[in-house]
């Protein structure tokens, strides 16, 4: 006999191996949890982001600048109203990343969700499969604003490109006491 899971050899009359049983309990213990500990958000904020794409503003105000002095007010006005364009356009974009970005952490997995357009990601990681969780480099701006994004390395990901296994969340408000209650939900992790 074999098992109908993944083809090895069975040495007792069964369905499935001893491995794949182990698989099954661990994935019926995970639907098990779902008692929330901590859920952390993307923040988003209109002063930050304006802040962030200021130098949308600035080369619109020097093209601007450079058109009326040659003589061309129309062409000056219309790079003003693009760039004003441009930037109502990242805010909308980053509001609605914001609120489909979030991860909920419960006893034993912490489940990320991603959520813009036609892009739905739902990932549910261990706590036993995390190699890593740490602020990522933080910006200027986002030290003036308590910001940081926090990233979940997975084993088996290579730093930097957490897309693979991990995840990663940005614009987190107040990074620093977040991070500290992930690490008393999650305890210590294996490297």
């Amino acid at each position: 006999m074999r098992c109908r899971i993944c083809g090895s050899k069975l040495i007792k009359e069964g369905d499935i191996c001893s491995n794949c049983y182990k698989l099954y309990k661990e994935e019926e213990d995970l639907k098990k949890d779902v008692e929330r500990k901590l859920v952390v958000y993307r923040k988003y904020s209109i002063s930050y982001n304006l802040i962030k794409e200021f130098w949308i503003f600035l080369i619109a105000i020097l093209s601007a600048i450079i058109c009326i002095s040659g003589g061309d007010i129309s062409y000056g006005l219309l790079i003003v109203f693009g760039c004003a364009v441009l930037v109502g356009l990242l805010l909308f974009i980053d509001k609605r990343i914001s609120i489909g970005t979030k991860a909920v952490f419960y006893d034993k997995k912490v489940v990320y969700t991603f959520k813009f357009l036609f892009i739905d990601v739902e990932k549910t990681v261990k706590y036993s499969d995390l190699r890593d969780v740490k602020i990522f480099s933080q910006s200027f701006f986002q030290k003036r604003f308590r910001y940081g994004d926090i990233c979940f390395y997975a084993k088996g990901t290579i730093p930097g490109v957490s897309l693979l296994n991990g995840f990663q969340i940005k614009n987190v408000e107040n990074v620093d006491e977040v991070l500290q209650k992930i690490g008393n939900i999650i305890g210590t992790l294996e490297k």
